[in-house]
């Protein structure tokens, strides 16, 4: 209890520690990282992680909280080492973006996040202890690193339809569809008697005459079945009964079965549809196999990337 304690007034006043590995939750704000000449502080990965903070405070309790709010100040501080190195990449360049860019930029923030209104804008950055020009700038290196990355990464990420056809080939067992199907039943108990017996077993076989006869399956199922008529969902023969599954997998679809005996019990059985045992064809996921190709190879690149520019700048963790 007293370790939640501090960790929720941590979250509050901003009470961070310092390691060479990791952050920790118990000393006051100070250095956490530093690119170059730019510095990361706690209260820098604070406000970068805050919103998913308050969602592991409702989730999470005791040890597991601290556990999952160091791992979020970890990904935090990486994720900020990270933008720090793409800016220090693209003022080493001397990379710029035109006013007018700069200009859209902040136009749109300031009507999609504060409805147009500059004055909700202003005490916005009160709050924040920043002039106008701050932010301005905070907005221009934010949007020349997002321009950056989209050309080192974004643009570069490509995947054939080789790549594609191949992924597909490798993992086609993922996409295998087993044979199932849709049917409804009728059940009508034997009886215990022998005379109830005789009375159930021809109530049975005349059902089934009535249906090869051309009766409507739903409409008899609801007149005499002592089970659920309804159509059931997608089922593999597997799953159900022993005795139904013959001809569960037997039966065409729109036909009936015979008369299908168990020990206490007789069946009936309409199939709706059957789905024969196959893949899913290529065509039909192959934008989800390109997708996630796609998400790989920007993973590559980013790593890429990161590991040039840290070799590229001085990074130090505190």
């Amino acid at each position: 209890m007293k370790k939640l304690i501090i960790l929720l007034l941590s979250i509050a006043s901003g009470v961070l520690a310092q390691t060479n590995s990791e952050p920790r939750i118990t000393a006051i704000d100070g250095y956490a990282a530093r690119v170059d000449d730019h510095v990361i502080t706690y209260g820098d990965i604070r406000e970068h992680v805050a919103p998913v903070l308050s969602q592991l405070a409702s989730r999470y309790r005791g040890e597991e909280l601290a556990r999952q709010m160091q791992r979020l100040y970890i990904e935090g501080r990486e994720a900020l080492i990270e933008e720090a190195l793409i800016n220090a990449e693209a003022a080493r360049k001397k990379l710029t973006l035109p006013d007018e860019m700069i200009d859209g930029e902040v136009d749109s923030i300031i009507r999609d996040r504060f409805e147009g209104d500059r004055a909700l804008l202003t005490k916005a950055l009160i709050k924040r202890r920043m002039t106008f020009d701050e932010w301005r700038q905070e907005i221009a290196d934010k949007l020349l690193m997002r321009v950056f990355y989209n050309q080192e990464v974004m643009q570069q990420a490509h995947v054939s339809e080789e790549a594609v056809r191949a992924e597909y080939e490798r993992s086609k067992e993922q996409f295998f569809i087993p044979f199932r199907v849709k049917y409804r039943y009728i059940l009508i108990n034997k009886g215990v008697s022998d005379e109830e017996q005789q009375v159930k077993r021809k109530q049975a076989e005349d059902t089934l005459k009535k249906l090869q006869a051309g009766a409507d399956f739903e409409a008899v199922g609801k007149e005499v079945s002592e089970g659920d008529p309804s159509l059931s969902p997608w089922r593999d023969p597997n799953d159900v009964k022993v005795e139904m599954r013959p001809a569960l997998r037997d039966t065409p679809a729109g036909q009936i079965s015979d008369l299908i005996e168990g020990e206490k019990v007789f069946y009936i059985i309409q199939v709706e549809s059957r789905q024969e045992e196959g893949h899913v064809p290529f065509e039909d996921v192959s934008e989800s196999i390109r997708k996630t190709l796609l998400a790989k190879e920007r993973d590559r690149l980013h790593d890429r990337l990161i590991k040039r520019l840290s070799a590229s700048h001085h990074v130090e963790r505190y």
